[in-house]
């Protein structure tokens, strides 16, 4: 299936803007949780592989900006771990495995529509995001062989990158989200995110086509702080 560009996204983001009315406020927290990560990949030319998800941890900063007291402008800046697991199935092979931990710097920006003007609220969100593949670390078991036996090690380390990495990505992110204001100014969030890669993390061998997209799940609590308490003119 061909995926959509960005461009359209901030099109429409865009004209939502535009369409607002502009009384502003901003709001500003910390947001911290887990990730599960599908590594999408099609296996061509390695059927003795099989891919699963793992979960990973997210923690970074969340900041909006309110039009009005409906539609809003989302930006994060986060520390997220897009893990994923490789077994190999074969009879002789499968104690063989790899964890791959690779540890993103993702900016989403979205559009924030916000419903209920009570204490508690339901938001919807919507937009793209830009990252950048900082770390990646593995671990499991290997194996080399000798003329009459199969040899088994473990490792765990921290792989240097190479040209076949693509080490930034682009994609489409939305998701819900519910939060409560305990007071004027302070509340909490929890929120599920889609992280959804338009680009490949790998590049791709010469005469190999073997694409590979992360999609990724964040659920997190939220702490923000409200600047002023927007009121409807």
């Amino acid at each position: 299936m061909k995926r959509p560009t960005l461009l359209r996204l901030l099109v429409v983001a865009l004209l939502c803007w535009t369409a607002a009315e502009v009384q502003a406020q901003w709001t500003v927290g910390l947001k911290g949780g887990i990730t599960l990560t599908d590594p999408g990949r099609t296996n061509m030319g390695r059927v003795d592989e099989t891919y699963s998800s793992m979960i990973g941890v997210e923690g970074g900063l969340r900041a909006s900006y309110e039009f009005t007291d409906v539609l809003s402008l989302r930006m994060d800046l986060s520390y997220m771990q897009r893990t994923h697991y490789m077994k190999r199935n074969l009879n002789y092979l499968n104690n063989v495995f790899t964890i791959y931990t690779n540890s993103y710097l993702m900016l989403p920006i979205m559009a924030e529509c916000t419903l209920g003007e009570d204490q508690f609220q339901v938001h919807m969100y919507f937009g793209g995001y830009g990252g950048y593949w900082m770390r990646a670390h593995v671990e499991g078991v290997t194996y080399w062989m000798t003329d009459y036996y199969i040899n088994f090690d473990s490792f765990d380390e921290n792989r240097e990158f190479n040209v076949e990495d693509q080490r930034w990505a682009i994609g489409l992110v939305g998701g819900i989200g519910v939060s409560f204001d305990f007071t004027e100014h302070m509340g909490v969030g929890l929120e599920a995110l889609y992280y959804y890669d338009l680009s490949t993390y790998h590049k791709g061998y010469t005469q190999l086509t073997d694409p590979r997209y992360l999609s990724t799940l964040s659920i997190n609590l939220s702490l923000y702080y409200r600047f002023f308490k927007y009121e409807q003119p």
